[in-house]
């Protein structure tokens, strides 16, 4: 024993049990390197999502494995397309995803949703414990909700640049006016706990009627509202939901902030990360074509959405430069069947890839459920929703090439 304490080998446990020290590279089998060659994916591998620059769960394994235990916290601040998280649910660990690109936030929604026991998306299905996607920008927005309610509703009004005016309408209350349009906004304050949904859009409808005009904006916390598209139609009236994000950005006079950045093709997926910037910007513009024609030389038919004007501005420190139409573009990501409750990302295209056709995108009609949700997503990562009805776009049928109608939204109608 003695001789072991003079040649270092000697260690206690806890409980003060002496131990013989062996060194790593006196255990049997070999240290493991740094160049990993039996961990590739195969390009038609179960586990593939179509995002860029993912990796492979067999990858992440050893290393997840190596560096936590069972109930700990995984985070990857750079997640991808979330193999970090899938490995990390499948092994019992928590986790914390982080991405700035709209494209990965997206694919990791859609991934957890859809994942299998095994490594490599294989076995059957696992259903995730509970998770969050949280849209976290450079500082708190609950402390804004703690104002006084007139300070709120100022803070609201100048948020979106609209003229602080109070007037009523078939016995509503309204607080001002956007480009000539009423404006509501919502006290949450006052209804804690209600939300804003279709129903609540219908009676207010029922209320104001065509007096007031072609469109009304309603202002709340994004959390409020019960449904994702930027606005809703009853009878000749629009109204639109301007959400007001839980981050804004702060002390803008103390350091000079750029937008984050979104991709316009897979090269540049990953480019984002570079960028320092806040998620609070404006809609963009967008007015669109959606129908069904026949795909080039077959008698098959397709469905298309066709860009006609995307226009963005974002509230950042840039060169003012005006750009040009579509210019701001980034991607269209669509779920072919949406469940009007969560964005199941089922394909993905580039502006670069949509210019090449003329601003087209195309796909199969027979994969359009009874409705689709289109995200149109700029540089700065501000999205306009649409969801259009599957009938629009040949579901049920549809053969006539003139029956495509044109989807508009008015500039600076959504969230800025």
């Amino acid at each position: 024993m003695a001789e072991f304490a003079r040649q270092k080998r000697l260690t206690h446990t806890r409980e003060g049990m002496p131990q013989y020290k062996r060194y790593k590279d006196e255990m049997p089998g070999r240290l493991l390197q740094d160049l990993w060659t039996s961990v590739t994916m195969g390009s038609g591998a179960s586990e593939r999502t179509g995002y860029p620059t993912q990796k492979g769960e067999a990858l992440l394994l050893p290393i997840v494995l190596s560096s936590s235990n069972p109930g700990d916290i995984v985070l990857d601040a750079f997640a991808g397309s979330g193999t970090t998280c899938a490995v990390a649910e499948k092994l019992g660990r928590r986790w914390i995803g982080i991405d700035c690109g709209k494209l990965a936030i997206y694919t990791i929604q859609k991934r957890m949703l859809n994942l299998r026991r095994d490594i490599g998306n294989k076995g059957p299905a696992l259903k995730p414990g509970p998770f969050t996607l949280f849209n976290a920008g450079l500082y708190d927005f609950s402390k804004l909700r703690e104002l006084p309610w007139e300070s709120w509703r100022f803070f609201a009004l100048q948020l979106f640049q609209c003229r602080d005016e109070p007037h009523k309408i078939g016995g509503i209350a309204l607080d001002g006016y956007l480009k000539g349009a009423s404006v509501l906004v919502f006290n949450h304050q006052k209804q804690p706990g209600v939300r804003v949904d279709e129903e609540t859009i219908r009676s207010l409808h029922e209320a104001l009627g065509s007096r007031v005009g072609s469109r009304m904006f309603i202002i709340a916390p994004a959390l409020i509202f019960d449904f994702q598209q930027d606005y809703i139609d009853f009878d000749d009236v629009r109204y639109y939901a301007l959400r007001i994000p839980y981050s804004i950005i702060h002390e803008l006079h103390q350091r000079e902030f750029t937008a984050l950045k979104q991709p316009a093709d897979e090269l540049a997926v990953n480019d984002t990360v570079e960028a320092v910037g806040f998620d609070f910007i404006r809609t963009p513009e967008l007015e669109y074509e959606c129908g069904v024609t026949q795909r080039d030389g077959e008698l098959l038919l397709e469905a298309f959405i066709r860009i006609k004007t995307f226009n963005s501005e974002a509230v950042v420190r840039e060169p003012l430069r005006k750009k040009g139409n579509r210019e701001t573009l980034s991607m269209v990501m669509l779920d072919y069947d949406y469940n009007g409750d969560v964005f199941d990302l089922d394909a993905a295209f580039f502006a670069d890839a949509i210019e090449k056709v003329g601003w087209e995108i195309r796909f199969p009609v027979e994969s359009v459920g009874e409705q689709l949700m289109a995200v149109f997503i700029d540089i700065y990562g501000n999205e306009a929703r649409e969801v259009i009805p599957g009938e629009r776009l040949g579901r049920g049928g549809t053969t006539d090439k003139n029956a495509s109608k044109r989807g508009k939204r008015l500039k600076g109608s959504g969230r800025r």
